[in-house]
Parts: structure tokens; sequence; C-alpha cells
């Protein structure tokens, strides 16, 4: 996440899960106003993350479809 004064990606926080604060400009964020600040941010990670996901599942499986049916006459891949 970023701080949405300063694009600094650096937060301080205490053990005890009060806020944090950016160690760039000094400005202090609950952890729900920061998730809310940088929802654009997190929204397009979680979409880059899902079609990467997706990609490599579907290499696996057809890796092993390609496996399992290697060698049958009646069965053929593209």
């Amino acid at each position: 996440m970023i701080c949405p004064t300063c694009g600094h990606k650096d937060f301080e926080h205490g053990d005890d899960g009060g806020p944090l604060r950016c160690v760039s400009c000094d400005r202090t964020f609950t952890r729900d106003e920061l998730i809310r600040e940088n929802g654009e941010v997190i929204e397009a990670e979680v979409a880059e993350v899902k079609a990467e996901m997706l990609k490599d599942v579907k290499s696996e499986l057809q890796g092993m479809l390609r496996n399992a049916f290697k060698g049958s006459k009646h069965i053929k891949f593209k």
C-alpha cells in the first residue's frame, strides 16, 4: 500500500494495532482508512494475481491431462 499524500510505501505501527504512520510525511491512518485510500491499487493487484494464477492452473491442468492420456490412440490434445 502507498501513502495517498506522498506516495511512500513504508509505514510504522505499534504492536497494539493502533494507527499507522507514514515514515516519509508523518501522516497517520487507521488500517481501514489506508485500505479505503488504496482500494484501486488493491483491486489492480488482486486482478493481476488472479490472472497469473489462472494461467498457471490452466498450464498445470493441460500438462496433467496430456500425461494422463499419453499414448492414447483415441484422445488427442491441440
